[in-house]
């Protein structure tokens, strides 16, 4: 099994700077073109994404979101007209509430859509072929199904590690 070094821990780094990176862009791109933040908009290509109304817990999945972040963002878009809560949903939970685009929410996303396709070209797919794309599934895919009940010899490799780095830190 492969350690936590610095190759790896430097990788992870890397990620997490690349894909701030590119978010950044797009909003950037969005704000400029459309006064809208990546978050708003991530939420109506979410909807589209699920036929254009589904549960809230449903797109926070489809965003990998917490639930909870999501609340201020649907707040938002329905003040603007953009999507629309509905409470008339079947079942006996009175709570359920399901959110649906609409008409002016469908029209935006499809324009807006043009704006970020084309960040997200610029920012990101002109610079990887299709091998590099295909590369980049397969490691999403592999990273993805990580299993969360992770094995105890990882916890016990990166234990191992971190006091590895203290020691050497302290000059023990």
């Amino acid at each position: 099994m492969a350690r936590l070094d610095a190759a790896r821990v430097g990788a992870w780094r890397g990620l997490q700077a690349v894909v701030g990176q590119i978010e950044r862009g797009i909003d950037e791109e969005l704000r400029a073109d459309w006064d809208i933040q990546l978050g708003w908009f991530d939420v109506l290509a979410s909807l589209q994404r699920l036929g254009g109304r589904a549960r809230p817990l449903d797109v926070a999945a489809d965003l990998r979101l917490p639930p909870s972040s999501l609340s201020r963002r649907l707040d938002r878009l329905q003040e603007e007209g953009w999507i629309a809560r509905h409470r008339e949903v079947p079942g006996a939970d009175h709570r359920a509430v399901e959110i649906e685009l609409t008409r002016t929410g469908r029209r935006l996303w499809r324009e807006m859509n043009v704006s970020y396709r084309r960040a997200l070209q610029a920012q990101f797919a002109i610079r990887l072929d299709d091998r590099d794309i295909a590369d980049l599934g397969r490691i999403v895919d592999l990273l993805i199904g990580i299993d969360p009940d992770i094995d105890s010899d990882i916890d016990s490799d990166i234990d191992s590690d971190i006091d590895s780095d203290i020691d050497g830190a302290t000059g023990v």
